[in-house]
C-alpha cells in the first residue's frame, strides 16, 4: 500500500510538473497561402509573419491560432513571377520573336505561355539594371519581349506589335498552419 501511496504522489508530481508551464506545439500540415505579405494574417501572439509560432507557458492547455511564416524559396508557378512593366508598342520591323500565344498582348498570357518560367527563354531581353534600381539587389528581374505582326499598311509594309514585359522573381512566399498548445508529458 506504502508503494501505491508512493506511486501515486509521484505521478501526481509529474502531471502537476506538466501542467506547469511545459507545452508543446502541434502543427497541423502546413498550406501555401501567398507571396505578398500583406494579403496574410498570423492569429497567434505577435502575429509575427517572418517567423513561426512555438506554444510557450503564457499559453493554455487547448489554445488554438492559425501561424502565418516566411519560406525562402520557389513559389507556386502562377506566383513565380510579378510584373513590374507592361508596354505594348508598334514597330517596323518583322515579327521576330513571334508571340507563340493566342489572344491578347498581355504579360499574363505571355507569361502564360512560358508555363510561368523565364529562364533560359529565348524571348530574354537586356536591359540597363538602372531602370529598375531594385533589380539584383532586392530581387532578381527579367525583361522578356515577343513579336505579333501587324497587316502591312501604306506608310510601313512590316509592322508587329511588340509586347515588352518586366518581370521581378518572387523568392519568398507564405504558408500556414493551424496550431494547437498541450501540455507537453
Amino acid at each position: 500500500m506504502k508503494k501505491l501511496l508512493t506511486l501515486c504522489l509521484a505521478l501526481c508530481a509529474v502531471c502537476l510538473q506538466a501542467a506547469d508551464g511545459k507545452r508543446q506545439t502541434v502543427r497541423e500540415t502546413p498550406q501555401y497561402l501567398s507571396t505578398d505579405g500583406a494579403a496574410v494574417e498570423d492569429t497567434c501572439p505577435g502575429n509575427d509573419i517572418f517567423k513561426q509560432f512555438f506554444c510557450s507557458a503564457k499559453e493554455e492547455p487547448g489554445f488554438k491560432c492559425f501561424d502565418v511564416y516566411r519560406v525562402q524559396g520557389d513559389p507556386i508557378d502562377t506566383e513565380r513571377y510579378t510584373l513590374l512593366v507592361q508596354t505594348l508598342t508598334t514597330e517596323n520591323t518583322s515579327a521576330e520573336p513571334a508571340c507563340t500565344f493566342e489572344g491578347e498582348l498581355t504579360c499574363g498570357n505571355f507569361l502564360k505561355a512560358l508555363n510561368y518560367n523565364l529562364s533560359f527563354s529565348w524571348f530574354i531581353d537586356n536591359f540597363p539594371s538602372s531602370s529598375f534600381p531594385e533589380c539584383g539587389q532586392t530581387y532578381s528581374c527579367t525583361r522578356v519581349s515577343c513579336l505579333r505582326a501587324l497587316p502591312p499598311s501604306a506608310n510601313a509594309p512590316v509592322q508587329a506589335a511588340k509586347l515588352t514585359c518586366v518581370f521581378k522573381k518572387n523568392q519568398i512566399y507564405f504558408l500556414g498552419t493551424p496550431i494547437t498548445c498541450q501540455n507537453k508529458i
